[in-house]
């Protein structure tokens, strides 16, 4: 799967990944956008600096990525802001996570990757996280940036994948492609 391509018609996209192939598509993926393009990668599950190191060891030019770490301040204290990474307070908020990722919009990034949605649902309950997903689309599809939302293809969160469907302009299941 080119990401870049799938990128060019439409300007959401929902990307399921298979569980077992996890570390490894998404540094398939971050490979391709990263290397001429600006991006903010929000992170909901691993810490800014654990993907660091995971791309770096697969050779990811870290010269254009942002990130927005959901995690770390859960489990430590940090300023608000250092080396290319913005942390605010948790998966669980919703709307500081919302302002921050519009000002990384207004400042048009070329690609929004959000990692991820099924995360999403351990924090918070189906309807909440729809309404985020809607509105925070919707800014996106008002803006330049191109963005990617990654789920876990598990049949647990097949309801709220196919709630957030609608809101896509593309689903694309990597446990599908051969």
């Amino acid at each position: 799967m080119d990401i870049t391509k799938e990128l060019v018609d439409s300007h959401t996209v929902l990307v399921l990944m298979p569980s077992a192939e996890y570390n490894q598509d998404i540094v398939k993926v971050i490979k391709q956008l990263a290397e001429k393009k600006a991006v903010c990668y929000v992170t909901l599950n691993k810490t800014a600096e654990s993907l660091k190191e995971i791309f770096s060891k697969n050779k990811v030019n870290m010269q254009n990525i942002v990130f927005i770490d959901a995690i770390t301040k859960t489990i430590k204290q940090t300023p608000d802001t250092a080396d290319s990474v913005y942390y605010v307070s948790s998966p669980q908020a919703l709307t500081e996570i919302s302002i921050t990722i519009n000002k990384f919009i207004k400042h048009e990034f070329d690609y929004l990757i959000f990692d991820s949605l099924t995360n999403l649902m351990v924090y918070s309950k189906k309807a909440p996280v729809a309404k985020f997903l809607s509105s925070l689309i919707n800014k996106i599809k008002e803006s330049t940036t191109k963005a990617a939302f990654y789920a876990l293809s598990m049949e647990e969160h097949k309801a709220l994948v196919e709630e957030c469907s609608m809101f896509v302009d593309k689903v694309i299941d990597l446990g599908k492609e051969e």
